[in-house]
């Protein structure tokens, strides 16, 4: 097993990385200051991978399921929700199989489980809960744990999800210019810091946490740059970090963007609130937003300006982003590097759709080509 150091981004941050003996990655983390403050955290647990587990033939699909969250989960300093959604496959593992020991649960079993899960959620997180049972059986090989992978060939089901693609984001271009025009102009930090909180969303695609999160320091004037390393916690009131190390990146950002700023920045001088992190979006009486507050401001603004879907949350913010930068043309890998995706799978499954704008323009061009194709 082994530990590597590294530093990252303009502000020099140390990531540690911890390896097995192939050289596959058990776990890691960034945002430490120095080199000294990632040994601190990294090497107590590369300890406790290699002491690994207790193993006995009778331990159970949740005592392994606890380890291997203790040791990959809690390390990465996630936020209190994304860790509640953990507890909560973790609280279903128990109850479902008791004290069944690992090596005696059957594939018949497992899928009774994945059945059962599936008449009360959607499929996308009926196949969370199927990928973190791989995880963790993952984890017992490494430590040499004898059992049938009962995993294999399962069949993953779910209830349709409440809201469809088009429900999640905005599918118009002109409703989304609409929208952006609307909190420019209306804007006033002394009524409330949302509207700048949604505008900033929306011309970043940054996550809810990230946008929350932002600090004066993230912003690179000279470069027109938002530069977002971590995240706000607005529920425990705490920071957090990156959701991946992917999430650490810098945003291009625009001369309208630049000029809320600005405004944001004037504003707050103007007030003199108490702002000792010398956040962006800290409200005068009520301090920071919470999600809630915010998702119901934007379906209130949604509603008076007729634009659908009404129900669209913060989320829908990021969704709208990525569709409108897809339709403009904009390659789709540095919509995912803007995204803080790894990748561009994510992007294509999520995003890879068109607004009504551009959808009509590409079957106007298919109309057009098959009009050259008739016969005389």
């Amino acid at each position: 097993m082994s530990i590597s150091y590294s530093q990252r981004g303009k502000k020099n941050l140390w990531t540690y990385r911890i390896f097995d003996k192939t050289g596959k990655q058990l776990a890691s983390k960034g945002g430490f200051k120095t080199k000294t403050e990632a040994k601190q955290e990294a090497m107590p647990l590369e300890s406790k991978l290699i002491n690994g587990l207790n193993i006995d033939k009778s331990i159970t699909l949740y005592q392994l399921w606890k380890k291997w969250y203790e040791l990959h989960i809690v390390p990465q300093g996630k936020m209190q929700s994304t860790l509640n959604k953990h507890l909560k496959r973790g609280k279903l593992i128990e109850e479902y199989f008791n004290d069944t020991p690992l090596r005696n649960i059957k594939s018949s079993q497992y899928q009774e489980l994945i059945n059962y899960y599936a008449k009360t959620n959607c499929r996308d997180n009926v196949s969370r809960l199927n990928s973190e049972v791989k995880k963790v059986l993952d984890f017992a090989r490494q430590d040499k744990i004898d059992f049938h992978d009962f995993t294999t060939g399962v069949n993953i089901t779910g209830k349709p999800p409440q809201k469809t693609k088009e429900e999640r984001y905005i599918n118009s271009k002109s409703d989304y210019i609409k929208l952006l025009d609307y909190l420019f102009k209306k804007a006033d930090y002394k009524e409330s810091v949302i509207p700048y909180l949604l505008y900033i969303q929306l011309k970043t695609g940054l996550r809810f946490g990230e946008v929350l999160g932002l600090t004066w320091d993230c912003i690179i004037w000279e470069t027109k740059e938002i530069y977002t390393y971590r995240r706000y916690d607005s529920v425990n009131q705490k920071w957090t970090k990156a959701k991946t190390p992917e999430s650490i990146r810098y945003i291009p950002i625009d001369d309208d963007t630049i000029k809320i700023l600005y405004r944001i920045q004037k504003q707050q001088h103007q007030y003199i609130l108490p702002n000792p992190d010398k956040m962006l979006f800290v409200n005068l009486i009520h301090g920071i937003p919470s999600n809630k507050a915010c998702n119901k401001h934007l379906q209130n603004i949604l509603e008076h300006l007729n634009i659908f879907p009404h129900n669209m949350t913060c989320t829908g913010n990021r969704h709208t982003y990525a569709s409108i930068l897809l339709s403009e043309d904009i390659d789709i890998w540095a919509i995912a590097k803007n995204m803080g995706h790894k990748d561009i799978k994510q992007i294509t499954e999520t995003y890879g759709h068109l607004i009504k704008e551009k959808a009509e323009l590409e079957n106007n061009k298919v109309r057009q080509a098959l009009l050259k194709l008739k016969t005389s």
